[in-house]
């Protein structure tokens, strides 16, 4: 929460929570002069252990418990956004909405959402760079100055159904939250903005390497491999190569960012034809660091979290494979067309599945790094739903 004095948040939460100041030092163990030093500012940094009990006297969780975590530990200064060293490709369109809904006010709560490593936390870096120098505040974590004027808040990762969100934008009128998830965040007022991956179309025999090389999911590749082979340049024939390599990896960027740190030991003809085999083998990184959860992990924990109906129907067109039609869906699931519009939807959201070429018709279908994640999971309820 973007933070008022320690004092005021006290004060404001034992109200909230209908206590007086005698029943807050019973229910904490603190004495109630304790707690009017505290609320009347004599105490500036109180202990921690003192911090905690306020905590799980008054139940803070989420954005309310952030905020007053870091009141007690004074006010930081705020930081600006993370500097990419990259320039990001291929997201104009986006960064071009974004700003048009950020700056108009209409629109004071927008979540990102998608697949893991599709880029939602560098789109929203990209936005807060812009923001900030036109003049904007922006913070990037619940806790710091009061908002002035025109601010953006930044929850990168941001949990759902957080009541802490919604009080931040009612208790300050210039602020706009941009956040990045795996799916919505179920609050009210919020726009919901799914982040596809990078146009990856299947190279077309004979294409023009020119053309190809435009790709952003190409250049996305060439920049990376750059950085573990400086002055990298593709032979002959090797365009196309990583063209279909692209699309293998289904245009994801951190997927192709893995990719290329690999060149450092297979060529790009290797690379794909690993690809054709393990596709999520080449997606995850060479550097097993252990700071995040690799791409199978990653799309198998936003599978898990989908609804019992969602969950089902994505099983479901992962073991069908091709793409369909909405109509073939609803008649290859056999439910009502309203139940399955919804499930459909919300694995949009998720990027779970995507939009699929068809001939003038929109179809749908799982794309291939989901299916392979999902490949070894237990399909409970298919052979059920498949029958029907």
């Amino acid at each position: 929460m973007i933070s008022v004095r320690f004092s005021g948040l006290l004060r404001e939460f034992r109200r909230n929570s209908g206590l007086t100041q005698q029943e807050l030092a019973d229910l904490s163990a603190l004495s109630v002069r304790a707690v009017r030093d505290l609320e009347s500012g004599r105490v500036h940094r109180p202990r921690r252990e003192t911090v905690r009990l306020l905590v799980t006297t008054l139940r803070l969780e989420g954005a309310r418990r952030a905020a007053f975590e870091e009141a007690a530990a004074a006010e930081p200064a705020e930081p600006a956004p993370p500097n990419s060293p990259f320039t990001m490709l291929g997201r104009a369109d986006e960064v071009r909405a974004l700003l048009e809904l950020l700056r108009s006010g209409g629109q004071r709560l927008i979540s990102l959402t998608g697949l893991p490593g599709v880029g939602k936390t560098r789109l929203a870096t990209e936005v807060a760079e812009r923001l900030r120098a036109s003049g904007w505040q922006i913070c990037w974590h619940p806790g710091g100055r009061p908002p002035v004027g025109d601010t953006l808040l930044v929850l990168d990762g941001a949990p759902p159904s957080d009541p802490g969100i919604a009080e931040l934008l009612r208790r300050h009128p210039g602020l706009r939250v941009l956040a990045t998830a795996t799916g919505p965040l179920r609050l009210p007022g919020e726009r919901v903005m799914p982040l596809a991956p990078l146009a990856a179309p299947r190279p077309a025999p004979g294409a023009d390497p020119a053309a190809l090389l435009r790709q952003d999911a190409v250049q996305l590749f060439l920049s990376h491999v750059r950085r573990v082979r400086p002055g990298y340049q593709f032979a002959a024939g090797e365009v196309a190569v990583v063209a279909e390599l692209c699309r293998r990896l289904d245009g994801l960027p951190a997927a192709i960012e893995h990719a290329a740190d690999w060149c450092l030991i297979h060529p790009p003809h290797r690379l794909l034809a690993w690809a054709r085999e393990d596709p999520l083998a080449v997606a995850c990184s060479p550097v097993a660091d252990g700071t995040g959860p690799d791409l199978r992990t990653a799309v198998r924990t936003a599978a898990e979290e989908l609804g019992s109906g969602p969950g089902q129907l994505l099983r479901l067109l992962a073991v069908s494979g091709r793409p369909r039609t909405f109509e073939e869906i609803v008649g290859y699931v056999g439910r009502p067309a309203a139940e399955v519009a919804r499930g459909v939807h919300a694995l949009l959201l998720r990027g779970l599945i995507r939009s699929a070429p068809g001939s003038g018709v929109e179809c749908f279908a799982v794309p291939g790094l989901v299916r392979r994640a999902l490949a070894e999971l237990p399909l409970p309820g298919v052979r059920l739903l498949a029958a029907v």
